[in-house]
């Protein structure tokens, strides 16, 4: 379940790369992908402890 959940976050992330925005959108924007790609480390890492979500 664990790499089915990172494929998700992966092509959630890449929805909002190819979003056009600009000014205060565009940098919530960041911080959201930001975040995409913290959780997605955090679960390879899981992952490779041998955890499973």
């Amino acid at each position: 379940m664990t790499e089915e959940l990172i494929k998700e976050l992966k092509h959630v992330k890449n929805c909002l790369v190819n979003l056009e925005m600009s000014g205060d959108a565009w940098e919530e924007k960041q911080e959201m992908i930001q975040k995409l790609e913290d959780v997605t480390t955090y679960l390879k890492d899981a992952l490779g402890q041998g955890i499973e979500f």
